[in-house]
């Protein structure tokens, strides 16, 4: 197979293939994930303007990038040089079958959904109303609701029903993009929220309340804001208080392990699977689908014994 191509050619097929698909993806996906491929298109360009050949190309991305980064390109670069055949601009993908023998890759992580228990999630919650009762408000709601991080932050009140009896979750806020965008599984949920939650958006609303919010503005308003006033920083506070804090309660053998501030989701949604909730229903409020529950979150929900010997 002709596998010839310059990186200068890879570069204007790639931006044909961007402009195609921005429509279709969220934004952060070409703001945040589309440049970075486009950025490593332009170093080619600059370090090694002589290559002339897809499999120099997927030579060079190993030689200067981790194996998982170089794996994820290529696919890339064979999906937007795909598109270029079927709209005529090139008569042959030259990287059709580069991508097929790179294997799956393998997370090896033992924490994906894990779970806090009820009394490590109790811990945490007073931990943060002791130390950081600002940021209280945030902790105990991501695991009242079961909300991503993103979606959470981009909630305001006009999202709250006037008698907090629901919330509507419809669009997700990534913190490095600041683009609002639909959550992740293009999935909206209008939350029921029972009495802890009616609680908490009550406190929420009367800390938050000021003189300068009319019933006119009102729906302008972060539910969750930052200590200025804007969207809250999800990825600030993981670095800054929720590590520290739960690596603390970890010390003090207040919690067992650590684990990062979207298990608070994880947490939630394999509550629910205890308590019998029928997995259409958790599908539902949490924008994921019943294959994923089955998969995740049901192991997680199980109180597995060792017998003695």
């Amino acid at each position: 197979m002709d596998r010839q191509i310059t990186p200068r050619e890879l570069w204007y097929l790639w931006l044909a293939y961007v402009e195609y698909k921005t429509p279709y993806v969220a934004p952060s996906t070409v703001v945040r994930d589309y440049a970075k491929f486009e950025k490593r298109i332009l170093k080619m360009m600059k370090e090694k303007p002589e290559i002339n050949d897809a499999r120099d190309v997927r030579a060079w991305l190993l030689d200067n990038f981790s194996l998982e980064t170089a794996r994820r390109t290529i696919q890339q670069f064979n999906a937007a040089c795909k598109f270029a055949v079927a709209m005529g601009d090139l008569p042959i993908n030259p990287f059709d079958g580069l991508t097929r023998y790179w294997g799956k890759r393998r997370r090896i992580t033992e924490d994906n959904y894990t779970a806090f228990t009820p009394k490590e999630r109790k811990a945490i919650i007073d931990a943060f109303e002791r130390d950081h009762p600002f940021y209280a408000f945030w902790v105990k709601f991501l695991f009242l609701s079961g909300c991503r991080p993103e979606e959470a932050s981009a909630l305001k009140w006009g999202d709250v029903a006037s008698d907090f009896s629901e919330i509507l979750i419809n669009k997700a806020l990534p913190v490095d993009t600041r683009i609002e965008q639909p959550t992740k599984t293009y999935r909206s949920t209008r939350f029921p929220c029972n009495a802890q939650m009616k609680r908490l958006l009550e406190e929420l609303w009367a800390r938050n309340y000021r003189e300068d919010i009319t019933p006119e503005t009102v729906s302008t308003h972060w539910l969750i804001p930052s200590v200025k006033g804007g969207p809250f920083d999800y990825k600030n506070f993981q670095t800054r208080y929720w590590r520290p804090t739960v690596e603390q309660l970890v010390r003090d053998r207040k919690v067992a392990f650590y684990f990062s501030e979207y298990h608070a989701r994880h947490t939630f949604i394999t509550e629910l699977v205890k308590k019998g909730m029928d997995e259409q229903d958790i599908s539902y409020l949490c924008r994921t689908s019943v294959a994923m529950i089955q998969r995740c979150y049901a192991s997680q929900s199980r109180s597995v014994s060792v017998p003695e010997f």
